[in-house]
């Protein structure tokens, strides 16, 4: 008897261990949604003590470069960046994986208004990165069941702070004269690359601001002229929104 309750246990804990990547069931009990979770932060820096879980599907990594060490699930309520410490997010958090966040232990932190799931911060910063020896206790990541997520189509004049961290569609806009130019600027000291803002509008002229980092990998690509269409993920900073472009989705002619 001895010798099964071992066996037993043996089986529980390799099961316990198992890679992150393998497939999962039913939502795990205490499952919010992730509007509910922004609810949560009462203060800049927020740590969750509840035994709680949100549950999404990835939409942005740095499968281009455009999120750099983070990434960005939703489930039908909205969206939340999430802060980890890795430089791979593409392959372990794949655009359209089914992820489940342990939120127990982790922190809320706010910044300029816009809020970002990560680790205890340890020194100024609101919220740390979560460090990747850490990503089996907080993360499963289902590669198996993919759920590619249609981004919200919006009008520059209908996003709300409710957009903030979320998926979205801007249709029929134009970078006007900024076309030709290239998405990052260089620093004329250092010749290096640095996170750059264009300008968008729509056909009422209305503005959009579109924010792109240096690690962008198509950051000396030409914007394109004419009108077309963008898919980001919304920013925002001291009252002032913007765009982040994922995967490369300038749907332009």
């Amino acid at each position: 008897m001895k010798r099964i309750v071992t066996t037993i246990i043996s089986l529980l804990i390799l099961s316990a261990c198992q890679d992150s990547s393998s497939g999962y069931g039913e939502r795990p009990h205490g499952t919010i949604s992730i509007a509910h979770l922004k609810t949560l932060a009462t203060s800049d820096s927020y740590t969750i003590t509840d035994d709680i879980a949100i549950e999404g599907y990835v939409v942005a990594n740095d499968l281009f470069g455009e999120f750099y060490k983070s990434i960005v699930i939703c489930d039908d309520s909205g969206g939340i960046e999430i802060a980890v410490d890795t430089r791979n997010t593409a392959v372990q958090f794949p655009i359209s994986a089914r992820v489940v966040v342990y939120c127990s232990g982790l922190t809320i932190g706010e910044y300029g208004g816009e809020l970002t799931l990560g680790a205890i911060p340890a020194g100024s910063y609101t919220v740390d990165r979560i460090a990747e020896r850490d990503f089996l206790r907080y993360f499963l990541v289902d590669k198996e069941s993919p759920k590619a997520i249609k981004p919200t189509v919006t009008t520059i004049n209908e996003i709300t702070p409710a957009h903030i961290g979320n998926y979205i569609r801007l249709n029929d806009v134009t970078f006007a004269e900024q076309a030709g130019k290239a998405w990052c600027d260089v620093d004329s000291t250092t010749g290096e690359y640095i996170t750059t803002e264009r300008t968008v509008y729509d056909r009422a002229g209305k503005s959009f601001t579109v924010r792109t980092i240096p690690e962008c990998s198509y950051r000396n690509e030409k914007i394109p002229a004419g009108y077309g269409d963008l898919c980001g993920v919304v920013a925002y900073f001291n009252g002032n929104y913007s765009l982040r472009i994922v995967n490369h989705q300038i749907l332009f002619d």
